[in-house]
């Protein structure tokens, strides 16, 4: 597949990277100019010191003329290194600076954008690739200063080697820019080798980096070794690092070739000047101080003239890795992350919820189907709404639409009349608290991560809302209470907890939150059924005057809801209240039988 057109050109990528540098860092240029002509100057004066000696010497003057001679040159290389070694730590000084600012501001954008954003493979493309580089410890946006300054001496340089070198022979002059632009055409065809194909390792590059995450994590080892999975998971390993190594080598071939002929062009253009200034000395039309000179300045253009053809390479390739920063920052939001409309005040709580012709297709190559499709519901205020189907029915999709992660292919959702676009969307996802399905711990501490806050925690609301959700007498037996660390494995006092205990934990942090509506997925599912019964008897209590959202297999956990929704294939089929749906007698009151028909056989076995 061909790769798309990049988005910005060369010349606004490196527009880009010198404002952030300025907004930045103004004091840098300070710094960044002078070394410019300060390189090109110090090279010039020692390559013309040696002929200044020669003739001195050839001319017979007076040993005091040959150490004013000496004494002057290195006064002046002393005072121009000092300089530019000021300049040059100076800038040094400054190295990685930015390259934490860029890491900082995709990890901000990677966090705060809209959340489809995070699991949309084109988006994860680009974050992969703008933060491997500014992980790289050549952040291009930021070291673009060192390609663009080596250009500019470059040119400097050229200029004024070319000036001395023309005076001598203009045939050398054009062998010397034929010789660069091979090199430069050499490395171009490096380079676009590298773009071409960058795609294709970024992707092994993210299989071998989830393999290496997925056997380092603490809760995957009892599956490592119960199920064999050691050489299993080595091999797969094995062979991905193998495909990347092909990559490396592939990679690796070019760049020795290139070289390779980097350096016969470098030995033929040596031998050529070589020959030529040679010849010109026999015929007597330059002096032995001359021959050193200007060979000399031979080799320190094509130095110059080299280094414009591989420092333009290397803008331009850094030039596209600028892109990548630019193309991650502007993906779209269609969330509202500026001044919305006001939150529900205290007097219009709890909230309603209304959904129309509400529609959802997730990123696919076919992107065909609908994982909802035409959903019209109503939540109204303190309503408790469950939501039920068999696997695949839309039931998370339609609470992910719900709580602001994902935006309507089609249709609109309001929350008290205004459409979640109409708010802030941090402000929006603050009227949620949430129990998922996944359950992700912090190496932190219970009260800490109750709070979700390391600040001003109230340890008796944490206390409370931990006995809420059936977890004191866990903490209880704890030595630290609520102040012990999670996450056995980061802490030598980190405790370990059960698959229900983290359940209850999850619980206990949404209720922290307090917020006017409650979304609950398989809350229940890691809790044995006497801990699941007592949950239930709570439900009304923990729900009391709020707008709820509840998803479960268990259809027994329903009942204690003012009305279920049936969804099959992402389309509600039935809708109503327990009692209402089992007398309609259709796919929800089978299910409900099926259920039943299994606990009351357990029962009889028991």
């Amino acid at each position: 597949m061909k790769n798309p057109k990049p988005k910005h050109n060369m010349f606004s990528n490196i527009a880009y990277a010198l404002r952030n540098i300025w907004k930045w860092d103004k004091a840098f240029y300070l710094f960044f100019i002078p070394s410019i002509p300060l390189a090109v100057l110090m090279p010039l004066a020692a390559t013309y010191f040696p002929k200044l000696l020669i003739d001195s010497v050839e001319s017979q003057q007076s040993i005091h003329n040959v150490i004013a001679v000496i004494g002057i040159y290195f006064a002046v290389i002393l005072i121009a290194d000092l300089l530019r070694n000021l300049c040059n730590s100076k800038l040094n000084m400054r190295r990685y600076n930015l390259s934490c600012l860029y890491q900082h501001a995709i990890s901000e954008k990677h966090m705060r954008t809209d959340y489809a954003n995070t699991d949309n493979p084109e988006a994860i493309t680009k974050y992969q690739h703008a933060m491997n580089d500014a992980c790289s410890g050549q952040c291009a946006p930021e070291f673009i200063w060192q390609s663009l300054m080596g250009l500019f001496i470059s040119l400097l340089g050229v200029f004024t080697y070319g000036s001395v070198i023309a005076i001598i022979s203009p045939w050398i002059l054009l062998f010397l820019f034929l010789s660069a632009f091979i090199t430069y055409l050499v490395n171009r065809w490096h380079r676009n080798y590298i773009e071409k194909n960058k795609d294709k390792w970024v992707t092994i590059d993210r299989k071998i980096g989830y393999l290496q995450s997925f056997s380092q994590k603490f809760d995957h080892a009892k599956d490592i070794r119960i199920y064999g999975m050691f050489d299993w998971l080595t091999d797969m390993l094995a062979g991905f690092q193998k495909e990347r190594f092909g990559w490396t080598k592939k990679v690796s071939a070019r760049s020795l070739a290139g070289t390779c002929i980097n350096a016969l062009l470098m030995l033929l253009q040596n031998g050529a000047a070589y020959a030529i200034l040679i010849v010109m000395v026999f015929n007597n039309k330059i002096s032995a101080g001359d021959f050193v000179f200007y060979f000399g300045a031979i080799t320190g253009f094509s130095a110059w003239l080299n280094g414009i053809g591989n420092k333009v390479n290397d803008i331009t390739h850094k030039s596209i890795k600028i892109g990548y920063y630019r193309e991650y920052f502007e993906i779209e939001e269609k969330y509202n992350h500026e001044k919305g409309c006001a939150l529900p005040t205290d007097q219009e709580l709890p909230v309603d919820i209304e959904l129309n012709n509400v529609s959802f297709k997730y990123p696919s190559a076919d992107g065909e189907k609908h994982a909802l499709k035409n959903v019209s519901l109503k939540i109204g205020k303190g309503e408790k709404l469950a939501i039920v189907g068999a696997n695949g029915a839309g039931k998370t999709t339609l609470v992910k639409l719900i709580c602001g992660f994902y935006y309507p292919s089609e249709g609109e959702i309001k929350l008290n009349g205004h459409t979640i676009a109409d708010y802030n969307i941090e402000d929006y996802y603050s009227l949620f608290s949430a129990v998922f399905q996944d359950i992700y711990l912090l190496p932190v501490t219970i009260a800490e991560f109750v709070a979700s806050s390391e600040k001003a925690i109230d340890r008796d609301r944490v206390t409370d809302v931990i006995r809420q959700a059936g977890l004191a007498d866990k903490i209880a037996s704890l030595p630290n209470g609520i102040d012990s660390r999670l996450m056995k494995g980061v802490f030598d006092d980190s405790i370990e907890m059960s698959g229900g205990e983290k359940q209850k934990l999850m619980l206990a942090r949404a209720l922290y939150k307090n917020a006017p509506v409650i979304v609950l997925d398989e809350p229940t599912a890691a809790l044995d059924p006497i801990a699941e019964n007592e949950l239930y008897l709570k439900y009304n209590e923990l729900t009391a005057a709020k707008t709820s959202v509840y998803i479960s297999h268990r259809l027994a956990s329903t009942r204690f809801c003012d009305r279920i929704v049936y969804l099959e294939n992402g389309e509600i089929a039935e809708c109503g209240s327990h009692d209402e749906l089992m007398k309609l007698g259709g796919r929800y009151a089978h299910m409900f039988d099926l259920q039943s028909h299994y606990y009351k056989e357990d029962a009889e076995n028991a």
